[in-house]
C-alpha cells in the first residue's frame, strides 16, 4: 500500500471517530450532521490526501456522495 493510500485511509478513520463523537454529543450551536458536513466541505478541496480522506469519510457517514 502506498503512502498516499495510507494517508487517505487515516483521514477516513479520523472521520469515523469524529462522526461518532459529534453525533453522540453534538455542539449546542448546530446539529451533528451539519457540523460533520461543514468539516467535509472545509477539507474537500485539500491537496492533502489525509484531509481528502476525512472529507470523504464525513460525507460517507452522512450517506452523501
Amino acid at each position: 500500500m502506498s503512502r498516499g493510500e495510507k494517508d487517505f485511509l487515516a483521514g477516513f478513520e479520523k472521520a469515523a471517530v469524529l462522526t461518532q463523537q459529534i453525533l453522540a454529543a453534538p455542539p449546542a450551536y448546530t446539529t451533528g450532521a451539519d457540523y460533520v458536513a461543514n468539516v467535509a466541505h472545509l477539507h474537500a478541496d485539500s491537496e492533502d490526501l489525509r484531509s481528502r480522506g476525512l472529507a470523504v469519510g464525513c460525507l460517507s457517514a452522512l450517506g452523501r456522495d
